[in-house]
């Protein structure tokens, strides 16, 4: 089995890369939380001058765009979804256990101390 790099999300769209950066963080969150809080994120994204997170600042095609792009991320492997919450893939959670000691959920983690 070929081993996983979390170099992968540097290739990531925007969109895609906000919500691994949120999940990095939270670890895990329940679906409907997870939503509304990368919905203000994005919407925060766009009014700071990033204009290439999702096609529409309109806030029914940031959140259509956002459950698109978690699907993606769990058909990829790098998110769980189960019972109603979305968290990350195992082999994501022991990379950051063994390059941070700990999951140390809520707390900001940057990629760049997460690659191998």
């Amino acid at each position: 089995m070929q081993s996983r790099s979390l170099r992968e999300v540097l290739g990531m769209s925007r969109l895609e890369q906000v919500i691994m950066e949120y999940f990095i963080r939270h670890i895990s969150a329940g679906e409907i939380i997870a939503v509304l809080d990368l919905k203000e994120e994005v919407k925060k994204r766009i009014k700071q001058g990033e204009k290439d997170i999702v096609g529409e600042p309109e806030e029914a095609v940031i959140v259509r765009e956002i459950y698109i792009t978690l699907a993606s991320l769990v058909k990829r492997g790098f998110l769980v979804y189960s019972n109603g919450a979305y968290r990350l893939s195992d082999w994501i959670i022991e990379i950051i256990k063994k390059k941070m000691g700990s999951l140390q959920p809520g707390r900001p983690k940057p990629i760049e101390k997460l690659l191998d």
